[in-house]
This record gives C-alpha cells, sequence and structure tokens, in this order.
C-alpha cells in the first residue's frame, strides 16, 4: 500500500533495474519481465511470479486484488495462455494473495480446472484472525501508510485459504517440474520461500525486498529476526543466478545475490544477538538501544526506507522478553494524561514549551516532542502547545527516510490540525 505523503513515487522500469544505489527500488513497480525463459516477474506492490512449465504454469503469489487484473490481462496477452495449475503462498499479507480470485476467475471463464492453491500450515490462522481484527487492521494500516480515513482495504478484499497445506518443506510439481518449498519464520510465521533447481531462481517472498528487512514493524505481530537471518543463508546455500523479491525489481547474478542475502543475514544477526547479549546481562530494553552498535545500512536492499534497525532491536526484545521496562512506576501506572497533568499543575505549561522551542532551535526534535506531549496531555486545550506538537512532527516526517515513522508523525500532524480545528483556531 502506497502512503499518501513523503513516499518516494513509483520509478520507471529502467531506472530501477539493476540499481546499485538506488535506495527507492522497494517501491518499484514496472512491467511484467521475462527475467529467464518461461519465468514471468510481476513487479507491483506486492510481487508475483509465473512459471511457465510443459503446458501448465506455476505461480508464486498474485498481486494484491487491485493489480491482480492487469496481472493476468498481461499475463495471457504477451506470455502465455497455459493453465495456471498451482498458485504457491509465500504467505499471508494482504497485497501477496488477495489477487486469488482474479486468477481463479481467469481458469473458469477459459474452462479450465481451478488452480489448487498451496500454503504453510499457518496462513488459515493469519486469515482467520484477519477476518476477526478486520477493523484494527484498517486503523492500523491508515496510521502505518498514512492513508485517508476511509480507507478499509480489509473490508474489500477475499482471503482465499489454501487448498494444501505443509509443515517444514514440500515439492510442488507442474508441467513435470520440480519445485521446492521451504518454511521459516521471519517477516511472518508463516513465511515460504521458493525455489527452481532446474532454473536456479529464488522467489523470497517478503524475506528479501530492497530494503532494510521489516522486521521490526511497530504496529503488526512478532517478527522473527534470527530465524530471518537464518532462511537467508539457506537461500544463499541454493546459489541462485536470479532473485526474485516480495516487493522491488528482479536481481540476476550469482555472486551479487549472494552478497544481498548474506549481508542481509549478517544485518539482522548482528541487531539479534547484541539485544539477547545484553539481556543477558540484566539490561532493560531503552539501555539496550542506546548501546547497540547498529550494523552499516549503506548498501541498497538495507537503506532504512520502511521499517527501521532500532524497531528490529525493540522487536527481538519482545520475542524474548516481557512489556516492563524497568521502571517500578510503570507496573501498574496511572495513565499518562494524569502523569502529564500533575507535571503541567507543578510547573506550568509555559515553561515546559519554552524549553521544548529551545531543545527544537538546538536542533533536538525527539525530546522536544517529549516535552511538549506532556502539554498536550496535562492541558489539552493549550493552542500552542497543539502547534508546537504539529510543527515538530512535520519537522521530523520530513527528515525520516523510514515509512513507518513517517506515519506515525503525519498522524501526529493531523491530530494536532484536527484539535487545533476543534478549538477554533
Amino acid at each position: 500500500m502506497a502512503a499518501n505523503n513523503g513516499e518516494q513515487k513509483p520509478l520507471d522500469y529502467e531506472s530501477a533495474k539493476g540499481m546499485e544505489k538506488e535506495e527507492a527500488a522497494f517501491y518499484y513497480r514496472g512491467p511484467a519481465e521475462e527475467v529467464a525463459e518461461g519465468v514471468v516477474f510481476f513487479p507491483t506492490q506486492g510481487n508475483c511470479t509465473a512459471f511457465v512449465c510443459d503446458g501448465a504454469i506455476f505461480m508464486v503469489d498474485t498481486n494484491p486484488q487491485w493489480f491482480a487484473p492487469g496481472m493476468v490481462q498481461s499475463l495471457r496477452e504477451q506470455f502465455s495462455k497455459a493453465p495456471v495449475e498451482t498458485i504457491a503462498y509465500t504467505h499471508g499479507h494482504i497485497d501477496h494473495v488477495t489477487g486469488a480470485e482474479t486468477i481463479i476467475a481467469d481458469a473458469s471463464e477459459r474452462g479450465f480446472a481451478r488452480p489448487r492453491i498451496v500454503g504453510h500450515r499457518d496462513i488459515r490462522h493469519r486469515f482467520d484472525r484477519y477476518r476477526q481484527m478486520a477493523e484494527q487492521n484498517n486503523f492500523i494500516n491508515r496510521v502505518q501508510f498514512n492513508l485517508p480515513e476511509e480507507t478499509k482495504a480489509w473490508n474489500t478484499v477475499t482471503w482465499t485459504y489454501p487448498d494444501i497445506e505443509y509443515s517444514d518443506e514440500a515439492i510442488v510439481t507442474v508441467g513435470g517440474e520440480h519445485f521446492e518449498l521451504h518454511h521459516s519464520r521471519g517477516e511472518t510465521d508463516d513465511e515460504t520461500w521458493v525455489f527452481s533447481p532446474g532454473r536456479r531462481v529464488l522467489c523470497t517472498g517478503d524475506t528479501f525486498v530492497w530494503a532494510s528487512p521489516n522486521g521490526g514493524n511497530p504496529y503488526k505481530v512478532q517478527r522473527y529476526a534470527k530465524d530471518w537471518a537464518d532462511a537467508l543463508v539457506e537461500m544463499a546455500a541454493k546459489r541462485p543466478l536470479h532473485l526474485l523479491p516480495g516487493h522491488g525489481p528482479a536481481m540476476s547474478g550469482e555472486e551479487r545475490i549472494q552478497d544481498a542475502l548474506l549481508s542481509t543475514s549478517d544485518f539482522l544477526r548482528s541487531i539479534h544477538d547484541q539485544v539477547v547479549a545484553g539481556m543477558n546481562e540484566g539490561k532493560w530494553l531503552e539501555d539496550i538501544i542506546r548501546q547497540i552498535d547498529f550494523p552499516s545500512t549503506g548498501k541498497p536492499w538495507l537503506r532504512p526506507i520502511y521499517d527501521h534497525p532500532e524497531f528490529i532491536a525493540r522487536n527481538v526484545y519482545r520475542l524474548y522478553g516481557g512489556w516492563y521496562d524497568g521502571d517500578p512506576a510503570n507496573i501498574l501506572p496511572a495513565h499518562s494524561h494524569d502523569v502529564a497533568a500533575a507535571l503541567v499543575g507543578a510547573t506550568g505549561s509555559e515553561s515546559i514549551l519554552a524549553r521544548a522551542r529551545k531543545l527544537r532551535d538546538d536542533g533536538d526534535l525527539q525530546l522536544a516532542c517529549h516535552l511538549v506531549d506532556v502539554v498536550r496531555k496535562g492541558e489539552p486545550d493549550n493552542v500552542e502547545g497543539w502547534r508546537l506538537w504539529g510543527e515538530l512532527f512535520a519537522a521530523r516526517a520530513a527528515a525520516e527516510t523510514s515509512l513507518m515513522a513517517r506515519g506515525a508523525f503525519y498522524t501526529a500532524v493531523s491530530e494536532a490540525e484536527r484539535r487545533l480545528k476543534e478549538l477554533g483556531v
């Protein structure tokens, strides 16, 4: 899903293909490409791949529901009219699986048998949860992607459950050709990566996305950094010639792919191991975060343009620890608004806002936001507090590379605008 503000616009195909340093690769959407004979790659919001076998097609993912019709049209007009025999889901996210019904409808219209769908056994639990929590997902995705209030994607898509489930590994045969399905926890617990040994083509799903791994999403459920790192090493051991990612352009060349997979694995493992070491030393999360030596994000596939390395560290801590932050006052805490009201009552709002402006002028927007937060909660009708709140987060959004962080910052700006309007400003 695209953000409304701050996100890089999709690149044209030629500027994104084979890019060395372009940090916007993650957002790339372009026309279908035959990356190898009979291997058609469809890079849209959530990529998918069609393997044209002997009289049949094996598809990995489906594109999201809103792009699937164009994908099917391109497949049929440009590449093959053979029946889609099997669809493999790499994971159950909305942008990778909700085009299934479009592919099924195309089969019906052509008089073909309904494609069978293969996925990890935990996908059905994900789909059940999405159906149960549709409104929460609508809400949280509006924040994450800075979408309009009326956006409710989770109410409009169809969750098409797998017909065949597997646990650890599986072999799918289409047109006499074998494809390996491997399960690993990573961005999700239902993740599958697919390898074609005959063509040496690797479909990673979102295990590789041309961005710092989405291993710490602050809005979503648990991620698994160590398992993710292990899976990337297992992929590299296959020595693929072509890598088809969950987002971004295709990558070709054995050595370049080795670098991409192994450097991403090392990136995740470094963060994971440093958090675990800190926890074993009896340190609380905020001190661990302060002391981590975060690995370089200089490679084009490690740029923090979607997730953020600090978010990954927090997610590792969440996997192994509880929610307690080490402050006894927070074990059975007062509401944050009540705490803020007490502080404003003790010091007055003007002195807090004056200090926040000084911090802003000195370049410390992060700390300034914390101070203004006290005023907006403790004195909710304070116009100057809301103005400064909006200004600070607008400045932070403008400077932030991580889409997820920008989503939260833009939400703060919108909240300030709404509140000021309510106050008649």
